[in-house]
């Protein structure tokens, strides 16, 4: 009896500890070269990506890109910027179609996000930590 309330305490403390790991950012944030932003808050992120602000701080265009809603990267942003599961975000995104005031931005696999701020100077995604964002700027998040 006392292994098992010991073994139940571990796995909680690891689920924890998983969960902290998830929300501390296995993302990182990538925008255009060309872009002047060296950082950006949570909250405009959150403000970008759910189009509520269509311009970076400096003035500059924004166009963000959503990866698409099975990936797992997603869901770590979702929860991590909007507080928030990926398919509460897409509930709310349902709502803004359906009553004719916006639409969500596009989707993409993260190779595709990627070549589209490549190819975008405004440009702006979030992508797994260890993906190849090679000639691209990384925000530090606030």
């Amino acid at each position: 009896m006392k292994l098992s309330r010991i073994t139940y305490v571990v796995g909680l403390a690891l689920l924890a500890s998983a969960n902290v790991w998830a929300q501390s950012g296995n993302y990182k944030i990538i925008v255009n070269s060309a872009n002047t932003e060296e950082s950006i808050s949570k909250s405009s992120l959150a403000r970008i990506f759910l189009k509520k602000d269509t311009r970076f701080l400096d003035g500059h265009g924004a166009s963000p890109v959503d990866l698409t809603l099975n990936s797992p990267v997603r869901e770590i942003f979702s929860r991590n910027v909007f507080g928030k599961s990926t398919s509460d975000v897409d509930a709310l995104w349902q709502e803004q179609i359906f009553s004719g005031k916006d639409i969500p931005p596009p989707q993409k696999n993260e190779k595709a996000a990627i070549e589209y701020v490549r190819s975008n100077a405004n440009g702006i995604a979030y992508v797994s930590a260890d993906a190849d964002t090679k000639g691209l700027k990384v925000l530090r998040v606030q």
